[in-house]
């Protein structure tokens, strides 16, 4: 279980770095083209980096990939925090990007198996709450560190880095000759829809639209805060209570597993959450987009335990795996480049929230013909629809 504190904390470490660079571009007046490429060459980074580990991992590597990264994200986040100029930020923000990608891989290759057969939904539901909550965390954290100073933030992030670096060397391991639940494929519960293959599909489509939509609201807000001079503890407050409720969304998920492998649940809690966005863009007040973004945590939840769990449950998981980083990166990138075009053509920032909820809209058409896809081929008795019940 204390394992699981790693990827929490590593994802602080990421988001103190996301927040404090992205406020201090908005009071530096960075435009919002320059904010955007400084996360998009972490993410470009973080996407090729991914499809390269998701190629090496294997059960047995990934705990001192895990450690090798974990030291690298942390230098790499020292030198993102001293730098201020563009061009140096942006090679820095690279650097983290292929860091974090080789410790989040590892880490799901590495979860998967120290969980016994079975146990991948109370792990993706544990993992899904642990960086969630760490990310949380690095962002309020940054906010009331942030006026102590670059040397204050990086105490922080090296204090939380150091934190990873004990737990993993003191962790026993599960035997490799042990089964675990990167052997195992999971099914339903009675009464529950079959687990379907080709629902790895829906999880590339859910987390490409997940990052495409989280990615420049966390960016793009602190930084129109900066802009705005508001306090950087104020500007943290709502990310950070969306990266709070979205831990416990996906906690919650993993006892709804009822839910899993149904195209209904997906169009449901992504056209509720472009309908939230849709409010934000109307209303952008301070208040209205700190309870949008906090709701949205519950949505979010949901679609990163979906794409973790039905990329990891079925055929080459680490390949899966790697694929679904690979579409974080590529579904950032997007995001904040859009969105950015957007606000650069009609000078508002709140025009992202309508661009989001269209996004979301696309994404559950999508994922609704998968889904409904995978269905009639079940119906139809067609071969690789559906697995048996395990």
């Amino acid at each position: 279980m204390r394992v699981y504190a790693c990827p929490a904390l590593l994802d602080w470490i990421l988001f103190l770095v996301i927040f404090a660079v992205s406020y201090g571009a908005g009071k530096r007046g960075m435009t919002m083209g320059e904010v955007a490429w400084l996360g998009g060459a972490m993410q470009v980074a973080y996407m090729l980096a991914s499809v390269g580990s998701g190629l090496l991992l294997t059960r047995r590597n990934a705990l001192a990939l895990l450690i090798a990264s974990t030291v690298a994200s942390v230098a790499a986040a020292a030198l993102c925090l001293v730098t201020r100029s563009f061009a140096p930020l942006m090679v820095w923000m690279a650097a983290l990007g292929v860091a974090s990608a080789f410790f989040f891989n590892s880490f799901q290759s590495f979860m998967r198996g120290e969980a016994p057969p079975g146990g991948l939904a109370r792990a993706t539901a544990l993992y899904t709450l642990a960086w969630s909550v760490g990310s949380s965390f690095g962002l309020i954290s940054s906010g009331l560190v942030y006026e102590l100073g670059r040397y204050g933030l990086i105490g922080v992030a090296a204090a939380v880095g150091g934190a990873v670096g004990v737990i993993l060397w003191f962790h026993e391991r599960r035997p490799h000759h042990e089964a675990s639940a990167d052997e195992h494929t999971e099914g339903a519960p009675d009464g529950a829809t079959r687990l379907h293959l080709r629902y790895v599909w829906v999880a590339w489509i859910v987390i490409f639209t997940a990052m495409f939509v989280q990615r420049p609201l966390l960016t793009f807000y602190p930084t129109a805060c900066g802009r705005a001079g508001t306090a950087a503890v104020l500007a943290a407050v709502p990310p950070f209570l969306h990266m709070f409720i979205q831990g416990l969304g996906g906690l919650w998920m993993g006892r709804m597993r009822a839910w899993l492998y149904r195209p209904g649940p997906l169009v449901a809690v992504h056209l509720c959450a472009a309908a939230v966005l849709a409010v934000m863009w109307l209303h952008p007040a301070y208040w209205v987009t700190a309870a949008g973004l906090s709701v949205l945590g519950l949505w979010g939840g949901f679609a990163y335990f979906c794409a973790v769990y039905y990329s990891g449950n079925a055929g080459h998981r680490s390949r899966n795996i790697g694929i679904n980083e690979c579409l974080v990166g590529l579904g950032s990138v997007a995001g904040l480049f859009v969105c950015e075009g957007f606000i650069e053509k009609t000078n508002r920032v709140e025009v992202m929230y309508i661009v989001c909820a269209l996004a979301l809209g696309i994404s559950a058409l999508a994922a609704w013909g998968v889904g409904r896809t995978a269905a009639s081929r079940e119906e139809a008795g067609a071969p690789g629809g559906a697995e048996r019940k395990v």
